[in-house]
């Protein structure tokens, strides 16, 4: 198995880090580059893109190159690549557009706290992780629009090293199987004594029912299937962001052989 860039222990510190960081480090990120054009159809520069203007902050990053070059080629390199960098820009034109900065009334201003120096803020991380035939790229994405408190949610992005093909979850497994079934009795197992006593149990049942979305965000690491489920998915906020980890050995007998 190739060496882990992100292992299980480490991934929830660090997610959990960023998250705690950017509720108490609002960004504060210098003015964007001469020529570079924010909002809809944004081009971003390569692997970060700052901006900081009177009602808002932003800080990206993403990858500007992956490990399939190696064996996949340049073509699945310059593929993942620009499927991540679409993803960021797209998130980015979605924060400005929903916070509709470019029409704001006075009233708006005065009624946003703006005029008293506050700004919203938009932040947005990466890490890596890799196993014997995948690798995948964990973004964490941090809102603070001005309600009670900030908001986080993943996006992952896992892909075949070998052949550079992007992977939905249903792709790990033979076709017919069960995995969504399987995946939920796991959870709902599993969650409680990860959660401990934040643990709720209407919400763990709804966030873990079979359903894809439930379970869209996924990577493979140490020998494992990690889910990433955000706040509010399977508890309460307060309890943050839960990482679960299923062993490949206990789902070996739906899993595509290459994926065991």
């Amino acid at each position: 198995m190739k060496k882990s860039f992100l292992t299980i222990g480490t991934g929830i510190v660090l997610l959990a880090g960023v998250i705690l960081y950017a509720l108490s480090h609002p960004a504060s990120a210098p003015a964007p580059e001469s020529g570079i054009v924010a909002g809809a159809g944004a081009s971003l520069p390569p692997g970060v893109y700052t901006e900081h203007a009177p009602y808002y902050d932003i800080a990206a990053n993403y990858a500007t190159s992956t490990p399939l070059a190696e064996n996949a080629g340049a073509r699945a390199d310059a593929a993942a690549v620009s499927s991540m960098r679409d993803f960021v820009a797209s998130t980015i034109d979605r924060f400005k557009t929903d916070g509709n900065f470019a029409h704001l009334t006075p009233e708006d201003v005065k009624m946003r706290g703006f005029d008293g120096g506050r700004a919203e803020t938009l932040q947005i991380v990466y890490l890596m992780s890799s196993s014997a035939r995948t690798v995948s790229y964990i973004f964490t994405v941090y809102e603070d629009t001005g309600g009670a408190h900030g908001n986080t949610f993943f996006h992952t992005f896992t892909f075949d090293s070998s052949t550079g093909a992007p992977l939905a979850l249903a792709d790990l497994f033979i076709p017919g199987a069960d995995y969504l079934g399987t995946l939920s009795s796991l959870a709902r197992a599993k969650l409680p004594a990860i959660i401990g006593d934040g643990a709720d149990a209407q919400m763990l049942d709804n966030g873990t029912a079979p359903d894809a979305k439930n379970f869209e965000n996924f990577f493979l690491d140490n020998g494992n299937l990690d889910i990433l489920f955000a706040p509010y998915a399977v508890a309460p906020y307060a309890a943050g962001p839960q990482t679960l980890p299923v062993p490949l050995a206990d789902l070996s007998r739906i899993l595509k052989p290459e994926y065991r």
